[in-house]
């Protein structure tokens, strides 16, 4: 905490004097706390005349903001300083990707007007400007970052943001201040806020507490009371797929077979069983067969959306690619061994052609087709695209889970033809990406400790095998009485 407040300090020095030397151009400072830090500011500078605009303080109905915009602001008196603050709201009330968009085009109008502007965003906001505004972004004179105590971090545990993927710094970050602005009442109701805050929670839920759940239900309540009570759209159907996974995800079956039943329903009547959207309602609800265990149901699903992509010429389609990954999954868990790898070579061919050998995305499909040849007991070639998949995964940088979970198949695979050695190498690289991006009590680390114990006793280490094992019951005790109703 000190070296924070030392840093916060030091931030706040640099900022003062870049706005005493620099006549114009474009700054950023980061907080989760903007107000804060302008009112220091103009406490700090009171000889100095700053226009200052929090966005929070405008409608909706306001509209968009636009160069005219900055223009008026700019206007509003003959100070040299426009601080614009709290510019991630406009995110939320737009849309993220309309507003960094719109953003980054009017950069050179915003140079243009020659004064010095300083923009106050997110943790989330800037980490979204930094890699979807390039233009804005390359001409921001000075960057300031102010650390928010982790404390206020809204209850979730902290995790090392520093060593997840661009993606899931992006995502916890947008989950965080989401569920922030849920939480304080100012968006409880907003709809887009709540599906925004699902989303996240969808692609970071391994990495989050169990707890983070009961806060995902209320959300979704809220969600399923709006669409329960409106007519359906086609523009509704991705919202109601994502609650419907959503409540598939947390366990409520029957709310989910409601939503996807009454999407294919309503999508058969409005526009036919032959459309594409009806294709990917059918993959969609795929995901609750495939949840339930009927792999035959799953299948026709799938197979009949294929169908229907195929004599719509759509075999290129995003879509369709869904629709086949879909299928291999299903054919693996049916053993139909050999038309499973031969989509996913299909799959992995395509992805090569589109975006080259090192594409992160192919280490999924690798992955995939590890765990098949695992299946059919063809070890050679399943080692072989594991350690492919982790390459490419290791080069693009991503240590998360699945990076994880490869290093626990690599080790299992040296198990089984008696490589203790190779194993433990490959089983520690795993405990330790868990511990770096999940802490030290990740319940991911039980199945880790299991498998450092079957290693241990293939090395002979009874004693080490001991330690392991009472490593894993420790844990597991420890999440059965976090998450134990009292």
């Amino acid at each position: 905490m000190i070296s924070d407040i030392q840093n916060n300090r030091e931030q706040l020095e640099m900022l003062l004097m870049t706005l005493t030397e620099v006549p114009c151009g474009i700054c950023l400072f980061q907080s989760c706390n903007q107000e804060k830090w302008v009112s220091l500011i103009q406490k700090r500078l009171v000889e100095k005349e700053i226009i200052t605009h929090n966005i929070a303080d405008d409608s909706q109905k306001d509209g968009m903001v636009n160069s005219q915009d900055f223009r008026k602001w700019a206007s509003e008196s003959d100070a040299a300083i426009v601080i614009v603050y709290n510019v991630q709201l406009l995110g939320v009330r737009f849309g993220d990707e309309e507003v960094v968009e719109k953003l980054n085009f009017m950069r050179d109008q915003i140079l243009a007007i020659g004064k010095l502007f300083v923009l106050g965003v997110s943790p989330y906001f800037n980490q979204l400007l930094s890699r979807n505004a390039r233009d804005l972004y390359s001409c921001i004179l000075h960057h300031f970052i102010f650390q928010d105590p982790v404390e206020e971090m809204i209850g979730i545990p902290y995790l090392d943001i520093e060593n997840l993927s661009v993606d899931d710094k992006l995502e916890m970050e947008r989950y965080r201040e989401t569920k922030e602005r849920i939480e304080n009442n100012q968006g409880k109701k907003e709809i887009f806020i709540c599906l925004t805050c699902i989303k996240s929670w969808r692609m970071i839920r391994d990495g989050l507490s169990g707890e983070e759940d009961n806060f995902i239900e209320a959300a979704a309540e809220i969600v399923d009371e709006r669409y329960i009570n409106k007519e359906m759209k086609i523009a509704d159907l991705e919202n109601i797929w994502i609650l419907a996974k959503t409540w598939l995800m947390l366990g409520n079956t029957q709310r989910s077979a409601y939503w996807y039943k009454a999407v294919l329903d309503f999508v058969e009547k409005k526009l036919g069983s032959e459309h594409e959207i009806y294709a990917q309602a059918l993959v969609e609800s795929a995901n609750y067969y495939q949840a339930a265990n009927d792999y035959i149901m799953c299948e026709q699903f799938c197979n009949q959306a294929i169908e229907i992509y195929c004599k719509k010429n759509l075999k290129d389609s995003a879509g369709n690619r869904l629709a086949l990954r879909r299928k291999a999954a299903i054919c693996g868990k049916l053993l139909k061994f050999q038309e499973a790898l031969h989509i996913y070579e299909r799959l992995l061919g395509d992805s090569i052609s589109r975006y080259g050998e090192n594409y992160y995305g192919n280490a999924y499909l690798y992955h995939s087709m590890g765990r098949v040849y695992e299946k059919q007991k063809d070890f050679s070639n399943a080692l072989q695209c594991f350690q492919k998949a982790f390459e490419i995964l290791n080069n693009a940088g991503k240590q998360g889970l699945l990076t994880a979970a490869i290093c626990q198949n690599i080790c299992v695979l040296y198990l089984k033809n008696g490589d203790g050695r190779a194993a433990w190498k490959h089983i520690k690289k795993a405990e330790k990406i868990i511990e770096a991006v999940y802490g030290k009590e990740s319940n991911f680390l039980i199945k880790i400790y299991h498998n450092m114990s079957e290693v241990c006793h293939i090395r002979g280490q009874p004693e080490k095998e001991l330690v392991y094992q009472q490593k894993a019951l420790a844990l597991r005790n420890h999440m059965e009485k976090i998450f134990t109703p009292i």
